[in-house]
């Protein structure tokens, strides 16, 4: 998995494809015996792919694009301090992982937690990520531990080149980031701390971040910052696994993540409340059922990535990861090159709920889609529209049995966040007289061009599984389709 012994060409092709803007056109791509999606850094994508044709399981495939993804963002809306979700299907089993986010133990006053933009070590959280990936290689990982940490090493000792979007984005956040911690476009940005935490993690296992070396220096910084996180905290963590929530939906069942996870549950129950709905592109009653079936209160972002893999052996693999905050945090936090999350800074009330040791609930949604006990789709998504992007494609797909490279193309609305009552925002592609009778049916809609930036937007991915397998992903995502 070394990539300096990958073609060379195909490396470099790869890595300026993440530099360049982000695509506006959706993607996708078939393949014959494995397939990975990926959300961003289209050189993650290609080692996933690597994984896959060298005989890794989708786990693998999927804990080596998430790396990579995480070392190409620099830390910046994934962290290896962050989140992992994970559904899972194998021998006609389907399960879910959740490794989240826990309150340290001595965190006895959460709502009194400093809030955005007020620095604190109080608002680091204890990390899952890490934890999250161990756990599932050690139950579906086929391919070695520290082999799938090889190009996100790579990408952190030379280095990837920087664009003009990632440049816009260390210039944004240069108040809070470290010292060195910047580049400019046409740069190339290299991370030899972050190298030196991978290849100790790599060689170690998850150890090295939650007894180890890392767990000190990550310890130390927050408490010097004011945090109440101990090593006993990290030594306690523990992922959980359960059993997926299913909601029945046009002939199938669709598994989604489960408990402490909440992002399963919204998707589940959306997804009951959606059967039978029509066409919203073509019938305004649809349009507007299916706009208030997906609309759900919460905070706008794009703080995380997605990744789905199929592989070789009839393994399917749905996944996100977040560092479940804006970028890189208000703290400016590091440990080992490692960005450390402010993630309690608004999620004060949750917190308070909590139980001792009990995971901070994720909106994370990947899903696995039967047909008779046979995979037929795999879904995941990111970004602040997510949970209306994917009712959005999954009842194009499932519930009116559009092709999925043709759903992602469609134009879709974009509800999240939004109150009863207000507008929602859809793109320009609607039909004109469609969005009007919308409207008459008491929906406000506020029209925007589907090349508007600041779109709340979701955006899917999905692998559609039958004798052929297609790989597929909505716009602006910038991440590729890898089938082999």
């Amino acid at each position: 998995m070394d990539p300096t012994t990958w073609d060379a060409d195909e490396v470099r092709r790869y890595l300026l494809l993440g530099a360049s803007r982000s695509d506006s056109a959706s993607r996708s791509a078939e393949g014959e015996r494995a397939m990975l999606v990926g959300s961003t850094g289209p050189f993650a994508q290609l080692a996933g792919r690597q994984v896959l044709a060298a005989g890794g399981s989708a786990v693998d495939a999927v804990i080596t694009t998430a790396l990579t993804q995480i070392a190409l963002a620099a830390g910046a809306w994934v962290s290896y301090a962050g989140v992992f979700t994970l559904t899972h299907f194998l021998d006609g089993a389907t399960e879910s992982l959740t490794a989240g986010f826990a309150p340290p133990a001595e965190e006895d006053d959460p709502t009194s937690i400093p809030r955005q933009p007020h620095a604190s070590g109080r608002t680091a959280l204890v990390p899952g990520f890490m934890a999250g990936l161990q756990a599932a290689h050690r139950r579906h990982g086929r391919m070695p531990w520290g082999d799938l940490f090889q190009p996100a090493i790579f990408v952190a000792e030379r280095g990837f080149p920087v664009g003009l979007g990632r440049a816009k984005q260390f210039e944004l956040r240069k108040d809070v980031l470290p010292a060195g911690f910047r580049a400019v476009e046409g740069e190339e940005f290299r991370q030899p701390e972050l190298a030196r935490t991978l290849r100790a993690v790599a060689a170690e296992g998850a150890e090295w971040m939650y007894h180890g070396p890392w767990a000190r220096e990550f310890v130390d910084v927050v408490r010097g910052a004011g945090g109440k996180a101990t090593l006993a905290d990290l030594a306690a963590y523990e992922p959980v696994w359960a059993a997926p929530v299913v909601a029945d939906f046009h002939g199938t069942q669709v598994h989604a993540a489960g408990g402490p996870n909440r992002g399963g549950a919204t998707l589940v129950d959306a997804l009951r409340r959606a059967e039978g709905i029509g066409d919203p592109l073509a019938d305004p009653v649809a349009l507007r059922d299916l706009i208030g079936i997906t609309r759900q209160p919460g905070p706008p972002g794009s703080h995380s990535d997605f990744v789905l893999a199929v592989d070789t052996h009839g393994a399917v693999a749905a996944a996100s990861h977040s560092i479940n905050t804006t970028l890189w945090g208000t703290t400016g936090l590091f440990a080992g090159g490692v960005s450390i999350p402010d993630s309690a800074s608004f999620q004060q009330r949750a917190l308070a709920r909590l139980g001792p040791g009990q995971h901070l609930p994720s909106p994370a949604n990947p899903a696995i889609v039967l047909r008779d006990g046979v995979p037929v789709l795999a879904s995941s998504s990111v970004g602040s529209g997510m949970h209306g992007a994917t009712v959005q494609c999954l009842h194009a797909v499932l519930g009116l049995g559009i092709d999925i490279a043709d759903a992602v193309g469609r134009p879709m609305f974009h509800s999240t966040g939004y109150e009863a009552g207000a507008p929602v925002v859809i793109e320009d592609g609607v039909d004109a007289d469609v969005r009007r009778r919308t409207e008459e049916l008491g929906q406000p809609l506020a029209v925007r061009p589907v090349t508007d930036v600041t779109l709340p937007r979701g955006f899917w991915g999905g692998i559609a599984v039958g004798d052929r397998l297609v790989g597929a992903r909505t716009p602006y995502g910038g991440g590729t389709v890898e089938g082999l």
